[in-house]
């Protein structure tokens, strides 16, 4: 069953649900089974007990749990709402629980409407948003019993897990891959707010080109605004005129105006969040893409095995969608747009990636 809820005034309906992205921190423990040694009734009777707390074990693995989705962003943005929207419909889908729905919600209403849904008795509340973090842990000593994980977040507490993926990795990637296909040594990063989790991925894209070309010049720029592609817009052209020829954004509905520019000057543009080649096929080169549909499937068996830890959990790359090992980014096709990358760039830019996974390059957090 899947309960929509939406602030916004478009309302979506329910798509097919895709997988919850799993964030690898804890492997389930195999289920041990008994041999009754016949006749011993003694042996036969702890073999019934034993098989029976076995099946409640099982019974819990997969009992169907109530969930609600809430974010301060819109389900229809084709970036950070609508992947973590996506994403979430895959466990009523795949698994059968119950999803609830709610998106646009304001800001000042957040610690409200996390105390309206634990309320409601909620196993598990998904809150996205860095936002939402410490009015989770606020909320959640009230409501022991719910379970709370941030998405991204740097907040915990015994019942509240953040997740909060190494993105910086990602965008190391679509720096070196700008400064190798740049013409002009001058690239371009517009986010929609300065904090934390943005300064992270800006930091990690300026390294990334740095280390291809260390003159290279990396512009920034920050909106103070994640819903408005006009200004997005506006400051893609101001970059684009100072030089600029590749573009990297991590500014919601506010990258849409950053691709537009792009498309009308000529020039590429990476996304960030889930694949937005579709925004603009000849123009967004490549997206870095978290793989959320593997970071909430592991939340929701944490919750369902009562192994829930209250911990941030910090996930890394990984080779491509659904890979094994804990990390949940990943650079997106390139599409149509794979034969304008020279074949030398292709070779590099896998050389850095595996780099990453192994452990040979290091991209580290800054805020």
């Amino acid at each position: 069953m899947v309960v929509y809820q939406t602030s916004s005034t478009n309302s979506i309906s329910p798509l097919t649900v895709l997988t919850f992205l799993s964030v690898t921190f804890l492997a389930v423990n195999g289920i041990s089974t008994f041999q009754a040694q016949m006749p011993q009734p003694p042996s036969l009777h702890l073999s019934t007990a034993t098989a029976q707390s076995d099946q409640n074990v099982i019974d819990s693995r997969t009992r169907a749990l109530r969930i609600a989705l809430l974010t301060d962003a819109l389900f229809s943005d084709a970036g950070w709402g609508a992947f973590g929207f996506n994403a979430a419909q895959a466990l009523n889908s795949k698994y059968g629980h119950t999803v609830d729905f709610k998106d646009n919600v304001p800001i000042p209403d957040i610690e409200t409407t996390l105390r309206d849904y634990a309320n409601k008795g909620y196993d598990l509340i998904i809150a996205q948003g860095f936002e939402w973090g410490n009015p989770a842990v606020k909320v959640g000593k009230d409501y022991p019993n719910t379970k709370f994980v941030v998405f991204t977040g740097l907040a915990s507490s015994t019942n509240v897990a953040s997740i909060f993926p190494m993105q910086q990795e990602g965008a190391y990637l679509l720096g070196a891959l700008a400064a190798m296909m740049s013409k002009t040594e001058v690239i371009g990063f517009v986010g929609g707010e300065r904090y934390p989790n943005l300064l992270n991925i800006f930091e990690g894209y300026k390294q990334g080109a740095r280390d291809i070309n260390p003159n290279i010049q990396v512009l920034e720029t920050y909106l103070d605004d994640w819903d408005n592609s006009t200004k997005g817009k506006e400051a893609a052209l101001s970059q684009i005129n100072d030089g600029a020829d590749l573009l990297f954004h991590v500014a919601d509905t506010s990258g849409h105006g950053v691709i537009q520019a792009a498309k009308e000057k000529g020039i590429y543009a990476f996304g960030a969040i889930s694949d937005q080649n579709k925004l603009a096929p000849n123009t967004v080169f490549t997206s870095f893409v978290l793989d959320v549909e593997k970071a909430f499937d592991h939340a929701v068996k944490m919750v369902q095995t009562g192994n829930f830890s209250g911990q941030i959990f910090k996930p890394g790359l990984e080779a491509g969608k659904g890979a094994s090992g804990d990390g949940i980014i990943y650079l997106a096709p390139f599409h149509s747009l794979e034969d304008k990358m020279p074949e030398d760039v292709k070779v590099k830019l896998e050389e850095l990636k595996q780099g990453i996974i192994n452990g040979t390059i290091i991209v580290p957090e800054r805020y």
